[in-house]
């Protein structure tokens, strides 16, 4: 571990797998053709703390799947990896883990939200109100998509002592040296945190799928908004190294 305050060390650790249509990728092109995506979970840490971008996927992926099978067959499934075991071999309990977030609130990001029972739970205000609790608009889905019955019930009841809701119309400071700002895209809730480490700031986010849609300025196919991707990869390349959060090359990568 590095003891520098405010700058952390990042392990990315593979959460599960799926292949889908190219298209949900790649906006608009690659017809007939498949992307492999990883789900992951970031751990940034220091001597002095940690930080948990998403915790996993559902137990329980029996709702997940039926939609996946509807979207595209069986090949789209989700299947879970064991990520705890794998943040355990790099040193930490879920007991240890300090403070957690999302992006964007998807079952895939908050299924293993009760593995963390000492966390800080970051939710970010408007994202909450706009997927969670008052959508302004149908998403004609399900909403246990964007959060299992059991995780809502838990952050307003069990775990609403621990949940720190933020604002972040600007780059905002959540702890020191871990930054996030909103970037639409792919949700209301889709964010990129901005991680300061020796080697210089490391972006995590969902507004891109893959390294070519922020390198080729090519939007994400199941975007909300592509307008919102393009104006998110040009500022995001701005800030530092962009870790696309479905993106296979960054399985356990460690910086």
């Amino acid at each position: 571990m590095t003891s520098n305050k405010g700058m952390y060390r990042i392990r990315v650790i593979r959460t599960g797998e799926s292949e889908v249509p190219a298209p949900e990728v790649f906006w608009m092109s690659s017809w007939g053709n498949w992307e492999r995506l990883s789900f992951h979970m970031l751990l940034a840490y220091n001597d002095d703390t940690n930080f948990l971008v998403n915790t996993g996927l559902p137990d329980d992926l029996t709702l997940r799947n039926a939609e996946m099978r509807k979207f595209a067959g069986e090949r789209c499934v989700f299947k879970p990896v064991d990520a705890i075991s794998e943040l355990e071999r790099a040193g930490f309990s879920p007991q240890d883990i300090r403070n957690v977030s999302f992006t964007p609130i998807q079952d895939y990001t908050v299924g293993g939200l009760k593995r963390f029972p000492g966390a800080n739970i970051f939710i970010h205000r408007q994202g909450w109100a706009d997927d969670i609790q008052a959508p302004r608009y149908s998403k004609h889905l399900p909403r246990g998509l964007f959060i299992p019955d059991d995780i809502l019930r838990y952050i307003e009841f069990d775990a609403w002592e621990r949940v720190r809701f933020f604002d972040c119309t600007a780059r905002t400071e959540l702890i020191e040296g871990i930054e996030v700002v909103w970037v639409g895209c792919h949700h209301r809730s889709s964010l990129a945190f901005i991680i300061s480490t020796e080697k210089g700031k490391v972006v995590f986010t969902d507004c891109a799928f893959k390294a070519d849609n922020v390198s080729n300025l090519h939007p994400i196919g199941i975007a909300e908004n592509i307008f919102e991707c393009i104006d998110a990869y040009k500022a995001l390349q701005e800030i530092g190294r962009i870790l696309p959060a479905y993106d296979p090359s960054i399985d356990g990568l460690e910086i």
